[in-house]
């Protein structure tokens, strides 16, 4: 079975192999975000071709047939669900700690210090926190 982006793949199984060296993996979307799947069939297009369908709300279709005949379906296979447990780890502490990430870059780019005001319109002269003072 080649890899036709115009025709529609039949549904498969978790894993089935064609005759032509394409496989279909079924993705569970309540494992797997949909963004880490398709990061991972990116990150491998360069040794690989992917078609992505969804065959209902919670799963994914993935195809893949190696580019070259070099590369072993199975390897591909399972570099290719490494990849998206790599992608989905990535996905998962980018929105646990995104807002951290957003304050960050958002002080960086102020003018003035978002965290406390005081400190940028302070005068030196007057020392407000008495960070002059001797102790």
């Amino acid at each position: 079975m080649g890899m036709n982006p115009g025709a529609s793949p039949a549904p498969c199984p978790p894993l089935v192999r064609s005759a032509g060296g394409a496989v279909c993996l079924t993705v569970d979307l309540g494992v797997y975000a949909l963004a880490a799947v398709l990061r991972a069939c990116y990150k491998l297009t360069g040794r690989a071709f992917f078609l992505v369908r969804r065959e209902s709300p919670q799963l994914l279709q993935v195809f893949l047939q190696a580019r070259s005949t070099n590369d072993g379906t199975d390897a591909l296979v399972g570099e290719l669900t490494n990849e998206m447990l790599d992608q989905q780890i990535r996905h998962s502490l980018a929105r646990e700690t995104g807002p951290f990430r957003d304050l960050i870059a958002a002080q960086a780019f102020a003018e003035g210090n978002l965290l406390d005001g005081d400190r940028d319109d302070g005068d030196y002269r007057a020392d407000p926190r008495g960070i002059g003072r001797h102790r």
